[in-house]
């Protein structure tokens, strides 16, 4: 710690790395002041200042319900050096407060003593910490699966988390509704450069609470565990654009009484305009350390999830696949991709079947195939196919919205990628693959990616005279463009790679540039951000890597795989069941549940491809973890059935926190068993084939 200066307003002043944190005291107002500079300039001068705030206006104290965002200011501050660094006491409201700063570990901790010294209890009190920050609009703010700049493709009639709205303009979730407890906000300068972050982290996080208001500007928010949805105080967001009223996060103090809260803080220069969000995730993973449950080995997620997927093989009257659910209840039928993925399934029968030498496996995976193939189409526009199967009214259908019939592109470049995967598998295998399967990828993704005078990307989806759906398409006909780089690379036809190629581009430009409108609308019931837009995105620029290497996809790669981390739990909330969520990935700024869907696999592979170990560790520690909640015995996890899993836990007030569902959709079967056979057969040498005209891939 360095202490600038003498007389009566001294700077107070430690450094770490590149970032300096200063403290000065004058006319009986401390001021703090964060700057940023080239290691050695941090502890030699501060470096350029990043933001800074009086005292006054970062201790939040509120009295009596509804409360609100209160801040009595800081008097009679005194400043100390303490062995760790520096100390600031003061009162606030009618309490003492004490706030100390230490760098640990590249942060800067802040921990809060709160103490009521005098002879007055108080009731429903609310505490925090509150960060001014220089930035005025609420799209600047990122709260981890709950808030990515504003939301700005959400369906404006839906409710979903904003800010800057309602009578309080300000939106506090609880901790364990964040997979990166955090809140996040960057900023342009004056001058427009540099793009400035800052990160404020709950460094115990439990039942506490983290947000932002944005009034003329924003200010980053850590609670004692209040909360505020869209500007409406004491309100939680429990289910599909529901809220409801939570009492909780209110404190009483009686004369003598003391609070703590620890929280940490990151601030810097963004690498480039929009990406600060990166060090949230990696800064986070320092912080918090996470190992995730290994509760079952590779070779015991493939037998259980074998059993499940074999339940689900139906084959009668002409009709052969797997069914999305085997119980009652349902409409029993095949869908192909997204909540489906038949075809997925009968990769994954092949692919065991391989292993096992079980060649009645890879005969059900060319029947399922052949079925689909030789009846989806019919109905559908040239180049299209039907998306469900009824075995019991023996018809293919596709979707339905607003009174609309629809192909989805999102759930049609499913079910084409699935099909490359088969046709590779069994060609790589020797195993002959019919003529008309790989002209069936072909045309379909050719199809689905061609441009048309209305649009530069596939379509939200198309009506059953082809014209495409008039709707935003979002994220969601990038399955389409990643069918079409499979396809590429089964056929090596060079003007799919071209406008793979294309088409990625476009996306990067409109979506992961600066991450100021991020994917969104890649599910078909949340019209909104979503984890599964980016995984989209992340998989072809992944392909396109492994198609022809260089410097530039590895670092789209990279960005899209932090941005996909932002979902992914780096903590364990508590769970009634014994859960442990650290590994597991939220689903949409709609519906905060944790999921399976995940590229694990291939997470893991970037990480040996570019070198980063933090990746591989990842990919692994996320696909281990999703062998929680996997019935291994009757009756277990409210199944019967070995192998089945549910589609949603809930680790927060979204339905009932601390338990799962039993809502199991057949792609819950097929995302798992296909990320476990991929993961543990990576290191085993496997033949390869390519299309003539295919370009050498890098790290193969």
């Amino acid at each position: 710690m360095t202490v600038v200066g003498e007389g009566e307003s001294p700077v107070f002043r430690i450094a770490s790395g590149d970032n300096s944190l200063e403290v000065t005291v004058e006319r009986g107002e401390a001021r703090v002041a964060f700057r940023h500079g080239a290691a050695g300039r941090a502890e030699r001068d501060g470096g350029d200042l990043c933001f800074d705030a009086p005292l006054s206006r970062m201790l939040a104290v509120s009295t009596g319900r509804p409360w609100r965002i209160a801040l009595p200011g800081a008097r009679e501050p005194e400043v100390r050096r303490t062995p760790q660094g520096l100390a600031v006491r003061c009162a606030v409201g009618g309490l003492a407060a004490e706030v100390a700063f230490a760098f640990v570990r590249g942060l800067l901790r802040l921990d809060v003593t709160w103490r009521n010294t005098g002879e007055r209890g108080y009731e429903d009190v609310v505490l925090g910490v509150a960060l001014p920050l220089p930035c005025r609009r609420a799209s600047a703010v990122t709260l981890p699966q709950v808030l990515y700049r504003g939301n700005p493709s959400a369906d404006p009639a839906r409710t979903v988390p904003r800010l800057g709205v309602g009578p309080h303009r300000a939106l506090v979730v609880e901790e364990h509704r964040l997979p990166v407890p955090c809140a996040h906000a960057e900023w342009r300068s004056r001058g427009r450069v540099p793009t400035w972050y800052a990160t404020l982290y709950a460094a115990e996080p439990g039942e506490g609470s983290l947000g932002a208001v944005q009034r003329g500007h924003v200010t980053l928010l850590a609670m004692n565990g209040a909360l505020m949805f869209n500007g409406v105080p004491d309100t939680a967001y429990v289910h599909k654009g529901k809220t409801a009223p939570y009492d909780g996060g209110y404190l009483d103090l009686p004369p003598g009484a003391v609070h703590r809260a620890h929280y940490a803080l990151d601030w810097g220069v963004a690498a480039h305009p929009g990406h600060g969000f990166r060090p949230l995730v990696h800064q986070g993973l320092g912080l918090y350390a996470p190992e995730g449950a290994r509760p079952l080995t590779l070779d015991r997620i493939v037998h259980y999830k074998t059993a499940a997927m074999d339940r689900r093989w139906h084959e009668a009257g002409g009709a052969a696949g797997f069914l999305k659910f085997t119980g009652p209840g349902h409409t029993p039928g095949f869908l192909y991709g997204w909540t489906g993925q038949s075809l997925k399934l009968a990769w994954c029968d092949a692919r065991v079947g391989l292993e096992r030498d079980q060649p009645w496996r890879v005969d059900r995976c060319r029947r399922a195939v052949d079925f689909y193939l030789d009846g989806s189409a019919a109905g559908a526009p040239p180049g299209l196919r039907m998306s469900f199967y009824s075995t019991e009214d023996r018809a293919w259908s596709a979707f339905e919205r607003d009174g609309e019939t629809f192909i989805s592109s999102r759930a049609y470049g499913d079910a084409l990628c699935d099909l490359a995967d088969v046709i590779e598998l069994l060609g790589a295998h020797g195993h002959a693959v019919p003529r008309r399967w790989i002209r069936a990828l072909a045309e379909g993704a050719d199809t689905a990616c061609a441009t048309t005078a209305s649009a530069t990307v596939p379509p939200l989806g198309w009506r059953l005279d082809g014209s495409p759906l008039p709707q935003e398409p979002g994220a969601a006909g990038l399955a389409c463009v990643l069918a079409l780089l499979k396809a590429h690379r089964i056929t090596g036809e060079a003007h799919m790679l071209r406008r793979g190629e294309q088409l990625v581009a476009h996306y990067r430009h409109r979506h992961a540039d600066d991450w100021a409108r991020p994917f969104a609308r890649a599910t078909l019931d949340a019209v909104c951000e979503d984890k599964e837009g980016g995984i989209a995105y992340f998989l072809c620029v992944y392909e396109l890597l492994l198609l022809a290497g260089g410097e530039r996809r590895r670092a789209w790669a990279e960005e899209a795989a932090d941005w996909l981390l932002t979902w992914v739990y780096q903590w364990d909330p508590p769970f009634e069941s014994g859960f442990r969520t650290a590994g597991w990935p939220g689903v949409s700024v709609q519906n905060h549940h944790v999921d399976v869907f995940f590229p694990a696999y291939e997470l893991a592979r970037l990480g040996e491809l570019t070198g980063r170990e933090v990746y591989r560790r990842l990919g692994e520690l996320i696909l281990y973890a999703f062998g929680q909640g996997i019935c291994t015995k009757a009756g277990e996890w409210g199944f019967e059935g070995l192998g089945e899993q549910a589609e949603g836990f809930f680790p927060t007030n979204w339905q009932a926190r601390g338990t799962s569902n039993t809502w199991n959709p057949s792609w819950v079967t097929a995302q798992v068993l296909s990320q476990a056979l991929r993961m543990r057969a990576a290191g085993q040498p496997s033949p390869w084939r390519a299309g003539s005209g295919r370009c050498t891939p890098r790290g193969r």
